[in-house]
């Protein structure tokens, strides 16, 4: 016995060995390349630094109360020089950090999954796995960019801080009588022009996108999506299938179990060889339309509500069950809402045939989605007084403090929303509270930011 457990032991040892050394060597090449890409983007978008003198030149910063110079007073809404340098940095180090996450990602899940895509290419051909490789990852960063953006933009703004400290470039402009708030204005239009993108990705790419992150890897979207039974808690019908096709709203060899005493009389499986999903309209109920029938409508022992839930289709052979279960709501990863818009959120919180533990679920997803470019916004007013100060220890040291003190704020951001998963918390209040906080804290250590 004990040589089969070493045995096996000296064979997963040997395997792990081989896949940590791939790992590094993939590792090594995506690092190779983010620092490639980081010297071409310096190059390309960062140009060299503007002296103090050429700013105050050029219409130079306004320090509230009056300006380096009177003619730069007619510059006052418009962007000079300094602040674009300082957004085309932002903007390098947010694609830089981007970059280097989505590359960490594709290595480590490519090597882990690669057999899933190789099964998709039986006779060995490399480059149907290729496409499907590239069309996988290109809709995961999408995905990542909704998980990890919210963290980047914080995170980049605290980076351009440091390296303008590092440099000697902040202390300057501060030393001349701006005041830091209006220097870090440019980091923070970058910090909202990067939440606006991560809107539009939210609300149009992934959406668009879903049902290639909901196919497994290696599986085309035509051949459908494995089906997690789902109940209709408005009508009490278990609805299954084989398959399920969000994009074309249709199910394959569906079952829908019929329950008693709400349907039928007796309990009643109908099988349906297709059957295609009709949303709500303005006069009519959404439910699936249902072909191919075993057994026909002929033979179910309605009762009085079934016959209004259980009708005969628009052709015939065919039959109507109404139910306010999606599609989408019959995948694997139906509980996902990263997946879906900001209206089809709405439209699933207020969807009666949902567990009320789902829509418990998915009202604190929408109420995270709503607060959390806010909460960006808050962290990076937060983070700005901790990296500048008058007393300190170096930079690194305030770099130290503020990256805990972002810990701490969006750590409690998510324990929040933790408990409330778990209906400890309302939805609004685990939401909302992290922002209120955060947005008094920053307005308090306001006052100790750098004058």
């Amino acid at each position: 016995m004990a040589e089969v457990f070493w045995g096996r032991v000296r064979d997963r040892w040997a395997v792990c060995r081989e896949t940590l050394r791939s790992s590094l060597a993939a590792v090594a090449i995506v690092g190779h390349i983010v620092i490639r890409l980081d010297t071409w983007a310096r190059t390309a978008c960062n140009p060299a630094p503007p002296r103090l003198e050429a700013v105050v030149k050029r219409g130079g910063l306004s320090n509230g109360g009056g300006c380096l110079d009177p003619s730069a007073r007619k510059a006052d809404a418009v962007l000079t020089t300094f602040d674009r340098y300082l957004l085309k940095r932002y903007f390098h180090t947010f694609g830089v950090c981007f970059v280097a996450a989505l590359g960490v990602f594709f290595v480590f899940d490519a090597f882990t999954n690669a057999d899933e895509f190789l099964k998709a290419s039986p006779d060995g051909a490399i480059w149907p796995v290729v496409r499907r490789m590239a069309v996988y990852y290109c809709c995961q960063s999408s995905l990542l960019l909704s998980l990890v953006g919210h963290i980047l933009c914080v995170l980049a703004v605290m980076v351009v801080l440091v390296i303008l400290q590092r440099s000697g470039e902040l202390h300057p402009v501060l030393a001349a009588g701006v005041p830091l708030y209006r220097v870090v204005v440019p980091l923070v239009i970058g910090a909202l022009l990067v939440n606006l993108t991560i809107m539009v990705n939210q609300e149009c790419v992934l959406p668009t996108v879903a049902p290639v992150l909901q196919t497994p890897r290696g599986r085309e979207v035509e051949q459908g999506i494995d089906v997690r039974p789902s109940l209709d808690f408005a009508t009490h019908i278990l609805i299954s299938a084989r398959r399920v096709f969000p994009h074309a709203k249709k199910l394959e060899h569906a079952e829908f179990v019929l329950p008693v005493p709400d349907v039928v009389t007796r309990l009643t499986t109908l099988k349906a060889r297709r059957a295609k999903y009709v949303p709500r309209g303005p006069k009519k109920l959404s439910g699936w339309l249902l072909v191919g029938l075993d057994p026909p409508l002929e033979q179910l022992s309605l009762s009085t509500t079934g016959r209004r839930v259980v009708r005969p289709g628009t052709r015939p052979g065919t039959l109507f069950v109404v139910s306010g279960v999606t599609p989408d709501q019959l995948s694997e990863k139906a509980g996902n809402a990263r997946y879906l818009s900001t209206p089809d959120l709405l439209r699933r919180v207020r969807n009666p045939s949902q567990a009320t533990r789902s829509a418990h679920e998915q009202a604190l997803a929408l109420h995270a989605r709503l607060t959390r470019p806010l909460l960006n916004i808050a962290a990076v007013f937060l983070a700005v007084p901790f990296l500048v100060r008058r007393e300190s220890r170096g930079v690194v040291a305030n770099l130290a403090v503020a990256g805990a003190v972002m810990v701490v704020l969006l750590g409690g951001g998510e324990a929040c929303l933790y408990l409330a998963s778990f209906q400890v918390m309302s939805p609004d209040l685990a939401a909302w509270s992290p922002v209120v906080t955060s947005g008094m804290l920053a307005t308090w250590c306001a006052r100790h930011a750098e004058t």
